[in-house]
This record gives structure tokens, C-alpha cells and sequence, in this order.
């Protein structure tokens, strides 16, 4: 399908030059699990119109509301469906600043890259990012940081001693073409050989500096999952931080996504258990920062609106809009629970400011591949970039990728 085919519902969309500034900082930047609109200047103040100004003051100090700022609406039904790869699991994309697009995906051999040139309808190139081969390696993640691309990974086994995880990162100097080792964030021995460790890394920057986000329930420094984070030397990781314990909201954190947002503060989404006693094993929260280092109470983004559902692996992009878009996983249409049953979906936020957005500011959930009972999309990334939303997961055919306009520029 080409672009005059996707057939957009567009609403006023008049902010020409933010759209520049965004566009051009999303090349910047490839993020988190699921994706980043990039960096504004780095005192945390946007750059660019008189519009742009007004705008950023208006979501910071929580005076933006659905009617003053300008909102976009879309349908994943209108997009461009094309497999990565088949034989392949939980993709990820980003965009490149050359304009092409790189994916990584998780295969029976490692983790694997390749580039795209026409925005996602071919792949080629193929490439090994993990440097584990006696390890299961997954949960993929890119960053573009100082000129340089990088991609974590998580790495596991049982051995002889017991439960062997640790987070790794990958760097490459063109741009996906070739890799190499670059580190390992942290590595433990669950000696009992219980299923625990490190999880779901997520690079990004803060103050100039490479960061690690990651979950970790071994060992942890409560009897909930840890939601932790290291910072990059130069020549080693930082001791870990502990962002949330889980003992303030009786949670067990997993699967942290964060991104910088366009006025220089930064946004997180997690799976939580809050609910757990109510019928909801995991609900998708989020939580916001002005620094990256101290984050507010969550609110609740999603909760599956059936007993017994679940809401995971979600990801995060920022719009030039202003406007959210979270992504996450759940069964709660299936008529039999479970990962094998669950389908990627996504909601938007209405404009609200950030900082007061609950639950009632997102639109009701759009299965993004469409996918009936009894099948699944899973593990899913989401990325936006140049106008365009990319939608990533596994599917039955493999490695599978929805690409909608959501912007005209």
C-alpha cells in the first residue's frame, strides 16, 4: 500500500515549525523498547517558535487541556502490515538519521538487525547484535547516543551453579551494520536456579550520560520486583539505583519504558500488580520525572476491562502534538488467558497536560494487527518518527510490523 493509500482522518495539524523541531530532534534519538520523539536543548527548555514556547508552558504547568492544544486521532485499520522476518520474535524498530529504519529481533540464534530503505516494506542485511551464544538473549532495545548506535539486551541460562541473567549492551559505529560488545550493565547466580534476575533493559539520557532502566527480582531489595538504574563511565556501570521497591504502591514493577519528552522532562510506563487482588494480574501505569531521577506516584494508564485480564510489555512514544501514545499487550478479549492469546493494542491521550493524565485522558484501545481469538501479537515495541507511527510485534507469521501516517508534513 503506498502513502496516498493510507487514507488518515488528519485534525488541524497547523503547528508547521514544532513539527520541524520534533522531526529533526526524532532523528536524534533512537530510544527505549518501544521509541522516543528525541531530545530538546539539553537545560530542558524547548527550542524553536513562539508556538512551541506556549505550548510546552501549557502541558508543564498543567493549563493544556483536549480544547487548547491541536490533537491527532488515527486507526491502526488504515496502516501498512509487512513481516521483518519470519522465525523471529518481539521486534523493535527505530529510525536511523540517514532516514532508513533498523529493526532487532529475537531468533533461535541470537539477536539479530537489519535495515530497511522504502519505511518498513523490505529488510536486508542482516546482522548478529548479541555476543551470548550459550545464552537465551532477548528483550531488545536501540539507542542512538554521541554518534554512535547501541542496542541492550538481556541474557539468560540455567548452569551448574544455578540461574545465570545479566543485561548487555551491543555498540555499533555504522549505524547497524556491524556490531560489537560494549558492556555489561550487571550480571547475577540465582543459586537456586529460580526463574529471577535482570529484565527489560531500556537506554536513554540523562544529563548527558548513558542510562540503564531495567527491573530486577534478583536480588532485590524488597520481597516485590525492583524497578533500578545505572549510569554509564566511561569504563563501567554505576552501582544501581533503585527508582521504585514496589513497598510505596504494594506492587511488583516490570518491564520500565521511558523517553525524554519534547520539554525536556521524561515519561515512564511499567506493568504493575497493583491490582492483582481485584482480578488484574498486571495494569499498565505511568509515572513522570523533571529530572529522570526522581518520578512521581504512578497512574493508572490501562487496566484490562475484563476479571482476570492482564496488561504488559508496554511502550511509549510522545507526538509532536503533545499527545501519548502508550502500547502494551493483554488477553483481556480472550476467551482463553494467556500470553499465547494476548494482542498488541495501543491508546492516545487526549492532550491533557502530563502531568494530570489518569486513566480517563486515553482513548479507548485499538488492536493494532487486528488480531482475532486464539491468535497473538506480542512483546511489542512502538516507535514514531517523521510523521509515521511504527507498530512492532511477534505474530504468527513472525517478526511483524504496522506502519500508519499519523501526521502530514
Amino acid at each position: 500500500m503506498n502513502e496516498e493509500s493510507f487514507n488518515m482522518k488528519l485534525i488541524n495539524i497547523t503547528l508547521a515549525a514544532l513539527l520541524l523541531t520534533a522531526v529533526l530532534s526524532a532523528f536524534a534519538s533512537c530510544g527505549q523498547e518501544a521509541g522516543s520523539v528525541g531530545d530538546t536543548a539539553t537545560d530542558g527548555t524547548s527550542e524553536g517558535t513562539q508556538a512551541d514556547t506556549e505550548r510546552t508552558a501549557a502541558l508543564t504547568e498543567g493549563s493544556g487541556t483536549a480544547d487548547q492544544i491541536e490533537t491527532v486521532e488515527f486507526s491502526w485499520k488504515n496502516g501498512r502490515k509487512t513481516l521483518i522476518r519470519s522465525g523471529s520474535w518481539a521486534p523493535r524498530v527505530c529510525t536511523l538519521p540517514s532516514g532508513e529504519l533498523i529493526s532487532g529481533y529475537e531468533t533461535s540464534s541470537g539477536i539479530k538487525t537489519m535495515i530497511s530503505t522504502d519505511n518498513g516494506v523490505t529488510w536486508k542485511g542482516e546482522a548478529s547484535a548479541s555476543f551470548k551464544p550459550d545464552k537465551n538473549c532477548a528483550n531488545v532495545n536501540f539507542f542512538l547516543f554521541d554518534g554512535k548506535l547501541y542496542l541492550a539486551y538481556r541474557a539468560t541460562g540455567d548452569q551448574s551453579d544455578g540461574f545465570f541473567t545479566s543485561l548487555q549492551v551491543s555498540v555499533s559505529d555504522d549505524l547497524g551494520r556491524t556490531w560489537a560488545h560494549h558492556s555489561t550493565v550487571c550480571e547475577y547466580v540465582e543459586p537456586s536456579h529460580k526463574f529471577k534476575g535482570v529484565w527489560e533493559p531500556c537506554l536513554g539520557e540523562i544529563d548527558g550520560t548513558l542510562t540503564c532502566f531495567y527491573a530486577n527480582d534478583f536480588p532485590s531489595v524488597t520481597s516485590m520486583q525492583n524497578i533500578e538504574s545505572m549510569t554509564w563511565a566511561g569504563d563501567k556501570w554505576s552501582e544501581r539505583t533503585v527508582v521504585f521497591d514496589g513497598k510505596s504502591h504494594d506492587s511488583r514493577d516490570g518491564m520500565p519504558v521511558w523517553i525524554r519528552l519534547s520539554d525536556g522532562t521524561y515519561a515512564m510506563v511499567f506493568e504493575s500488580t497493583h491490582y492483582r487482588k481485584n482480578g488484574n494480574p498486571f495494569v499498565i501505569r505511568l509515572s513522570l520525572s523533571s529530572d529522570g531521577k526522581k518520578w512521581s506516584s504512578p497512574q493508572n494508564v490501562y487496566i484490562p476491562k475484563t476479571s482476570g485480564s492482564k496488561a504488559g510489555a508496554p511502550g511509549i512514544v510522545e507526538l509532536p502534538t503533545g499527545q501519548l501514545v502508550i502500547s502494551f499487550q493483554t488477553d483481556e478479549d480472550a476467551s482463553v488467558k494467556g500470553d499465547s492469546t494476548s494482542v498488541m493494542k495501543t491508546v492516545i491521550s487526549d492532550g491533557t497536560a502530563y502531568r494530570k493524565l489518569n486513566v480517563s485522558h486515553f482513548s479507548a484501545s485499538d488492536n493494532v494487527f487486528g488480531t482475532p481469538d486464539g491468535e497473538s501479537s506480542t512483546w511489542t515495541g512502538i516507535w514514531y518518527s517523521g510523521g509515521y507511527l511504527y507498530a512492532s510485534a511477534g505474530t504468527r507469521s513472525g517478526s511483524s510490523l504496522n506502519v500508519i501516517r499519523v501526521i502530514e508534513e
